[in-house]
């Protein structure tokens, strides 16, 4: 392989990366939207219920089937971050340069540091 085909090939994956990030992007808002939609929707229920002047046994099957709905959206964020997590690992691989950052620090490391901070602040 030249040079130059070795150079297109780069490109092109890079171009691919990029794509692959845009609907991986998409993806996970997508899933957010639902979580979040879902979670207003069954707020809203209990208070739609009781404007409704109907039994609080009327719906419940159906606020159920939603909690249920809720948790299978959340077990798919879940998922989804890790399938995030193996296409990181995928770009570092091909050694694609990262175009966006999230959390450089993992959030319960980053409380730990901050407490330790903290009691350094207090001694000090």
């Amino acid at each position: 392989m030249t040079f130059v085909e070795k150079r297109q090939a780069q490109i092109q994956r890079h171009h691919l990366a990029g794509e692959v990030k845009a609907h991986l992007t998409t993806f996970e808002r997508d899933l957010g939207r639902a979580l979040a939609s879902g979670s207003k929707l069954l707020g809203f229920l209990p208070e739609a219920r009781e404007q409704a002047s109907v039994s609080e046994t009327v719906g419940q099957q159906a606020i159920g089937r939603l909690v249920a709905s809720i948790a299978f959206v959340s077990q798919a964020m879940e998922q989804a971050a890790g399938g995030h997590v193996e296409l990181d690992g995928i770009r570092r691989d091909l050694r694609i340069p990262e175009t966006a950052g999230g959390d450089k620090i993992p959030l319960r490391v980053f409380g730990e540091l901050a407490a330790q901070d903290g009691a350094t602040a207090a001694v000090g």
